[in-house]
């Protein structure tokens, strides 16, 4: 087993964040970077990420500067279901991990940061293999696959949203729930006042990093209904690249203000000028709503890993802090208009509602992580 033996004494902190495949899976690491780069400006990075372009977006939107990036294909783990497509898959997994290997051992980082999903694995078997620091985040309340399989390695386990008792009970590593890390220019929206909130008129309408063809769906045959918006009211949309042109018509025909984009890089910017949002139920997003303390209906996405999204949205519902509509039902449509015609026209609702989901906001969980990241790495280097 090759090691990488870290230097008695570091100067500049290097942080390895590998895993990828979304803007919520990336953008935590983003965030704890842009902390750990206010105390230590030395500071350098490496990104193991997926070939989804995503990744490529996401960190060049990120202001991020000096930092290396690599991606790492990846394979799914074997399964017992299928032992033919399994074997298949080996060759491509064993290419990942010798490539991820290869990175960390050239890169020589204090410390590994695991972001979840499969594209995380790669890098962080390669880490274990090297007797590196291991961290993992994950940021739902029902952790991935990747995870839980990856826990036994890691040093610490850092949870974004609260999880059950009866799962901490048996995590294979010690825990700490500090929050989602959210970007320093979004967690600067914790501070503006609920009031000040409800003076825009503009709904933001975002389907997760990549669009949602059903959140487009559910949008386009409200609005296409008859669904009247107040005149003084307006959209922004991220639809997506491949219904940038179709939702952009449905807008026109209905005579609304809206723009339409297939990607929004400046999140801190469209939260401050929204006052209503759609969205899935990724945990970065609940996150970035709660320091904006923007009211929220949320459709989670009914394909993520264990429904996920859905024990995310589920909690907001349970302490008031949005509506939640099951994109499965044959109802949605008119859940969906009732939903926004009550945070349309019901203040009491909107306020009470802007309240719930701002108390679910740690604007300082990035500070709070990246203090942990300094002290792993310092004490392996003592």
């Amino acid at each position: 087993m090759n090691t990488v033996i870290p230097s008695e004494r570091r100067k500049s902190l290097r942080v390895a964040f590998v895993g990828g495949g979304s803007g919520g899976h990336l953008s935590p690491a983003v965030a704890i970077a842009q902390e750990l780069l206010t105390h230590e400006p030395e500071s350098r990075f490496l990104f193991l990420t997926s070939d989804r372009a995503v990744d490529q977006q996401v960190l060049s939107a990120s202001g991020l500067t000096g930092i290396e990036a690599q991606v790492v294909p990846y394979a799914s783990w074997p399964s017992q279901r299928s032992v033919w497509s399994s074997a298949m898959r080996l060759p491509l997994l064993w290419r990942s991990l010798r490539q991820a290997h290869r990175c960390l051992q050239s890169f020589r980082p204090h410390v590994v940061v695991g972001l979840g999903a499969l594209a995380s694995v790669p890098g962080v078997v390669a880490a274990n293999r090297l007797r590196l620091p291991i961290v993992l985040l994950e940021q739902n309340c029902l952790p991935g696959k990747a995870t839980r399989s990856l826990a036994r390695r890691a040093r610490l386990t850092v949870f974004g949203l609260p999880v059950t008792e009866e799962l901490l009970q048996h995590w294979a590593s010690p825990v700490l729930t500090c929050g989602t890390p959210v970007r320093i220019g979004i967690r600067e929206l914790a501070e503006m006042p609920v009031p000040a909130i409800r003076v825009r008129k503009r709904i933001l309408i975002l389907g997760g990093s990549q669009g949602s063809r059903s959140v487009n769906q559910i949008v386009a045959a409200t609005f296409g209904a008859g669904f009247k918006l107040p005149p003084e009211w307006d959209i922004v949309h991220q639809t997506g690249e491949p219904q940038v042109a179709d939702i952009s018509e449905h807008y026109r025909h209905g005579g609304i203000a809206a723009r339409v984009e297939a990607f929004l890089s400046d999140m801190q910017a469209e939260l401050a000028a929204a006052s209503i949002v759609v969205s899935r139920a990724g945990a970065v997003t609940i996150q970035e709503l709660a320091c904006a303390g923007l009211p929220s209906i949320l459709i989670p996405l009914s394909t993520s890993a264990n429904n996920h999204q859905f024990f995310n949205a589920s909690l907001l519902e349970d302490t008031g802090a949005a509506f939640v509509i099951d994109e499965k039902k044959i109802d949605t449509v008119n859940a969906f208009r009732t939903a926004l015609e009550t945070l349309l026209t019901e203040l009491n609702t909107w306020q009470s509602m802007a309240h719930a989901i701002r108390s679910l906001a740690t604007p300082n969980a990035a500070m709070e992580i990246a203090g942990l990241l300094r002290e792993v790495a310092n004490s392996d280097c003592r």
